[in-house]
Parts: C-alpha cells; sequence; structure tokens
C-alpha cells in the first residue's frame, strides 16, 4: 500500500501574499534566541545555493570568480557556507590557490578554510585559515598532472555595512600551469543571523 506524507507546519503565520495557487511559509525566527522563545519576527529560511555548469581555467596567480557561485549577502548578515567541487591542474607543481571574495567584512570577519582531499590518511588544509575576503589559502599539495583533487572552501563570515554577492576564487600557485574547476562544483550560504 502506497503511503503519503502530510505537510508540515514549519512555523506559524506567513510570509507576504504568494502567487494564485502557492503558498507562503514562515520558516525561521529572526535569530538563535528568537526561535528557541517562540519569536514574532519570522523570515524565509535564508539559504542560496550555486553551481558551475562548466569546467572554468586559470593560468595565472592572479585569483578569478568561480562562475556561477556568486551568492548575494545582506548588510550586516552573518553567514555559514560551503564551496566544494574538483580540480585538475596541467602540470606536476602547479596547485590551487583559492580565496572567498565579497564586500567589505563586518566586525566578526572572515574565516575561510581550504581543505583538499588527496587520498586516505593524506589530507590536507590550508596552514590556518584566511581572515579576509580575497586573501587567498594555498595548501603545500602538489599533485600529479591532471589528476582530479576533490576541494572544500567553508567557514563563516559577517557582512559589514553594504550588501553584495560572495563568491568563491581561484588560480594558479607560483609554479607553471592551468588549474582547472570541473563542472558541477557548488556551494551554499546559509544566513544565521
Amino acid at each position: 500500500m502506497t503511503q503519503f506524507l502530510t505537510a508540515a507546519l514549519l512555523a506559524e503565520g506567513s510570509v507576504g501574499t504568494p502567487d494564485a495557487g502557492a503558498t507562503a511559509l514562515g520558516a525561521l525566527a529572526s535569530g538563535p534566541a528568537a526561535r528557541t522563545a517562540g519569536g514574532a519576527a519570522l523570515r524565509v529560511l535564508d539559504i542560496v545555493t550555486g553551481r558551475v555548469t562548466s569546467a572554468l581555467t586559470n593560468t595565472t596567480t592572479t585569483l578569478a570568480d568561480m562562475t556561477g557561485l556568486g551568492l548575494p549577502v545582506v548588510a550586516g548578515g552573518t553567514y555559514l557556507y560551503e564551496f566544494s567541487g574538483t580540480y585538475s591542474s596541467s602540470a606536476t607543481g602547479c596547485y590551487i590557490a583559492a580565496a572567498l571574495n565579497g564586500p567589505a567584512a563586518g566586525t566578526s570577519g572572515v574565516i575561510c578554510n581550504l581543505h583538499l582531499h588527496v587520498g586516505v590518511g593524506a589530507d590536507t588544509w590550508h596552514n590556518g585559515c584566511t581572515t579576509a575576503f580575497a586573501a587567498s589559502n594555498t595548501p603545500a599539495y602538489v599533485a600529479a598532472a591532471n589528476a582530479v583533487t576533490p576541494w572544500r572552501l567553508y567557514g563563516s563570515f559577517e557582512v559589514g555595512a553594504t550588501g553584495g554577492t560572495v563568491v568563491p576564487q581561484f588560480a594558479r600557485n607560483a609554479g607553471a600551469g592551468t588549474i582547472t574547476i570541473q563542472a558541477g562544483a557548488w556551494g551554499w550560504l546559509l544566513r544565521i543571523a
């Protein structure tokens, strides 16, 4: 016998007036304290996602945006994020440098870690994390030419007085070669305050 789930009420109230035939839902209250206290200031769940639809290449040491992964942020917002995918290098000794770019950071700044999965027991992270937008992470890892290596940027940040767009960036380290971000890389931002 086929079983069906009934719709779940995510929160009391609604957000705006929906189009004909659509339903508006409130999801999260405006902050952690309000969520546990049943606060009245509801907002739609603040999560946005992006995806790289075709391979991206960079032959320089200048950071370039990962097209398709630029996501909107609001002034004063605090976010958790993750961007992940695979990359390859055209030459041994040429490895990825990555960063997160965005508008001016707020007082709690930026935390950006870069993790490369290079094999069981051999994962590598950037030694520390960047603490500003557009600051490069470069793990000390050299892959074989054309080897596909998973990468992941993650952390948190607070936006300053002006909103805008946050986007991961990539380049090659000082070694000669081409870094390719494969299609299918993805990412998300979750606004928590």
